[in-house]
């Protein structure tokens, strides 16, 4: 039992100093890349220095974000293929200890990464991408705030038939002009609300200076005009406006839960952000299927040596990465299930890598 602890942690030494390496020499190659894309920017825009140490920063937690399966599949990669280049793989299973039981501890450990993975992308990173993106857009790039607190043309809907839009919109003041609200019972219009402004105050919205014109089912109206309405039927809060539709990966999942669902309760589009917020869970997991379809590879280096072992890994990642793209948006456009979508690539895969590790020599 001693001899198979003391195993263990040779393996995963092996393999954290091998993603320690990964980590480092890739992350420094996108910040080099990235450095090149926006020096312009700093120069032109006078960005001072620590600015920019901070805006790297959060710059390096996104590289985590999004590329640490590709690390944790080179690091697996390139640790299994240099103990079996010694033959330390072969002396332990020489030693009765078989090519599952050498696999154990890297699919513990990686299901523990994608389990801390999916925790960080979630809930630690969101704050600080949001970070990133002030400085990125106003530092950096020097955007101007007010298109990003000053809308036109909002339009709502409250639930079917029932929908309002604001003609301009302060977020920061929450204050709106030209609001016009339509409801209709059994396709025919029934109530138009006009006013000249809206606000919200107290935790509600207040219709200002406006009309109100009510029709029963003979066609016959009646008029009446207000100081102020209050409009408790809509619900939503001044920065609800302000968010953007198409970058659910700078969402953590329960705000883009809360998104969804406001998009589903005002008629906006959400089929994207549903199969997107599904694959916040499946995306964590392709650490662990790329290392069940890799280390059968890894361990046993044909002629060639590591390289081959780690080209025939890599070549699977990638048609594993291009396939999992590809019906992601097939998803998108409807063209097939969203579970299909979200975890067909998954199951195929894993079935796959189950098979070779089953046919990998022991």
């Amino acid at each position: 039992m001693l001899l198979l602890q003391k195993i263990d942690r040779y393996l995963l030494r092996q393999f954290f100093q091998s993603l320690l390496i990964v980590v480092v020499a890739f992350g420094l190659t996108f910040v080099v890349i990235n450095i090149v894309e926006e020096l312009r920017d700093f120069i032109d825009h006078d960005v001072p220095i620590l600015k920019i140490l901070e805006y790297y920063l959060y710059f390096a937690g996104w590289i985590l974000k999004s590329f640490l399966p590709m690390f944790i599949l080179l690091a697996v990669l390139f640790s299994v293929s240099i103990m079996a280049r010694k033959n330390e793989l072969l002396a332990m299973k020489a030693s009765g200890i078989s090519l599952y039981r050498i696999t154990a501890p890297f699919l513990i450990v990686v299901l523990l990464l994608a389990a801390g993975h999916f925790l960080y992308n979630e809930y630690i990173y969101p704050p600080w991408n949001k970070k990133r993106l002030v400085i990125k857009n106003f530092t950096i790039e020097k955007k101007s705030k007010r298109s990003f607190t000053k809308l036109s043309n909002i339009y709502r809907q409250i639930r079917p038939g029932y929908f309002y839009t604001i003609n301009s919109f302060n977020v920061t003041r929450a204050e709106g002009q030209n609001l016009k609200i339509y409801k209709r019972v059994d396709n025919r219009l029934s109530q138009i609300v006009t006013a000249q402004g809206i606000a919200y105050e107290d935790n509600r919205w207040i219709a200002k200076d406006g009309t109100s014109r009510t029709f029963n089912d003979s066609l016959r109206e009646s008029y009446a005009e207000f100081d102020t309405l209050t409009l408790a039927d809509i619900e939503e809060k001044p920065e609800d406006f302000a968010k953007k539709i198409g970058k659910p990966e700078d969402m953590g999942y329960d705000e883009l839960k809360t998104y969804i669902d406001l998009m589903k309760r005002t008629g906006g589009p959400h089929v994207r952000e549903s199969i997107d917020l599904e694959l916040k869970y499946s995306y964590p997991l392709t650490s662990l299927i790329v290392v069940l379809i890799c280390i059968p590879f890894a361990s046993n280096p044909r002629r060639g040596g590591i390289a081959v072992s780690i080209a025939v890994g890599a070549l699977i990642s990638l048609v594993y990465f291009v396939l999992f793209r590809i019906l992601q948006s097939a998803g998108y456009n409807e063209k097939i299930p969203s579970l299909a979508a979200v975890w067909g690539i998954n199951v195929v895969f894993f079935l796959i890598g189950i098979v070779s590790l089953l046919k990998a020599r022991k």
